[in-house]
Order: structure tokens, then C-alpha cells, then sequence
């Protein structure tokens, strides 16, 4: 086996093997969010959430995951024909799992899409579950999300096991 094969193999080994799979995210189970600064177009300011997750005791693993919207791009142009495209998708940004709760992590949310965009960017917080899957890997399942108050920001969620998640968000 060549040296090319080898790396490919060890590739897939460490980035396909054991890693659950998840559905794409549904922005109408999930939750907006948003910097309050507003998108001048000159710069791309950020704003700083604290969160604390809490996750009760249950028999599924459950996650919070905020991702970002990327729009479709030409990774590699040449001469106006574009060889690498990155289609539009939801992305993952930032997570915490009910094996590692947080306590005062620190989430980042920009306003613009891109430096010197007036663009807003686009935000989804969402919940998930780990479902017993028949066949080797588990499955995540996405929660529908309930904002429990908005003052801090809480966000909650059950899984069919009746294990419960929740988030705070708190604006600094």
C-alpha cells in the first residue's frame, strides 16, 4: 500500500469511525440568535455570551449546539471559473454535551456575515439527543427548543428518555 492510501485510511479511521451521526439542522426546532450590535458594513464587531448548561441525570446523552449559517462560496477561482465550490449549510460554532456541562464558557456571536459585509449573520442554538440507533453508531435526534425566559435567555428541552437540558445565556 502506498504512502497516499495509508494517510487516506488513517483519515477516514480518525474522522469517520466512531463519530455519531446527526441529522441537518431544522431552524424551526432551534432558536435565533443574535448580536445586539448591528451590522455597520465597515467592521464585524462581536458580542460575548456567558452560558451555564444544565443537564439533569438520564439515560440519553444530550448537546446544545449553536451553529452558523455559511452561505455558498468558490473556495478556488480561476479565471471566473470557479473549481471548488462550499455549498450554503448550517455549521457548528460552538457546543456543550451533558458529559461536559459548562459553567461560564464564553460563546462568541458576530453581527456581520463577513468583514465589511452589512449582512447580518445568522445564528440557530439547537438541542439534541442521542438515540439508540440498530446498527453500530448511535443517532442524534434534534429537540424542538422552548425559551423559558428572556431575561437571562433560557433555553430548554426533553428527550423522549425524560432526561431535560437547559441553557443560560447571559449578554455581557
Amino acid at each position: 500500500m502506498d504512502l497516499v492510501n495509508s494517510h487516506l485510511i488513517a483519515l477516514f479511521l480518525i474522522f469517520g469511525l466512531g463519530h455519531p451521526a446527526r441529522e441537518p439542522v431544522d431552524p424551526a426546532k432551534s432558536v435565533h440568535v443574535s448580536n445586539r450590535v448591528p451590522c455597520d458594513g465597515y467592521t464585524a464587531p462581536e458580542e460575548d455570551l456567558g452560558t451555564h448548561a444544565i443537564f439533569s441525570p438520564g439515560a440519553s446523552a444530550r448537546e446544545f449546539v449553536v451553529s452558523r449559517f455559511h452561505k455558498e462560496t468558490c473556495m478556488l477561482d480561476i479565471k471566473g471559473k470557479c473549481l471548488h465550490k462550499e455549498k450554503a449549510e448550517w455549521r457548528d460554532v460552538w457546543s456543550v454535551t451533558s458529559d461536559q456541562p459548562s459553567a461560564g464558557e464564553t460563546l462568541f456571536v458576530g453581527s456581520c456575515d463577513a468583514w465589511g459585509s452589512s449582512d447580518p449573520a445568522q445564528y440557530v442554538l439547537s438541542g439534541w439527543y442521542r438515540e439508540s440507533a440498530t446498527g453500530s453508531k448511535p443517532v442524534w435526534k434534534q429537540a424542538t427548543l422552548k425559551q423559558i425566559s428572556s431575561q437571562p435567555e433560557v433555553f430548554d428541552f426533553s428527550d423522549p428518555n425524560g432526561g431535560t437540558a437547559r441553557l443560560e445565556l447571559q449578554r455581557r
